[in-house]
């Protein structure tokens, strides 16, 4: 396979995701997601093995591939989950920042308030 076609294939399929995005966040400016597939995973999770070293990206995809097509994301601590902190990721289109930060507010402001972790 040629080393060209591959990037032009990966870019071409990135400005499509990319745009259908756009067409979603321009009809729902703010999505609400999961900041994680997966609770808090415990210290050192990744060096445990291949498999737990696969475990960790499969459940951030949000984080990885948001980030990748421009669109901002703001994640709200919303409490706990035993002693975990745990929360919601919020995307909206690109440079739609003021809009993240105001549904944050609302969000925030009807949570648990975030505290300090005993990392222990």
């Amino acid at each position: 396979m040629c080393p060209v076609r591959n990037v032009t294939y990966v870019s071409g399929r990135s400005a499509t995701l990319t745009r259908q995005w756009q067409l979603f966040l321009a009809e729902h400016p703010v999505l609400l997601c999961p900041v994680s597939g997966e609770l808090p995973f415990p210290d050192q999770l990744d060096v445990e093995s291949p498999a737990a070293f696969g475990r960790v990206p499969e459940a951030q995809l949000t984080q990885l591939g948001l980030p990748l097509m421009g669109l901002p994301g703001l994640t709200v601590s919303t409490g706990l989950a035993g002693t975990a902190p745990v929360g919601v990721q919020l995307v909206a289109g690109r440079y739609r920042e003021d809009v993240l930060l105001e549904a944050g507010e609302i969000i925030e402001a009807g949570g648990t308030p975030p505290s300090p972790v005993d990392p222990v």
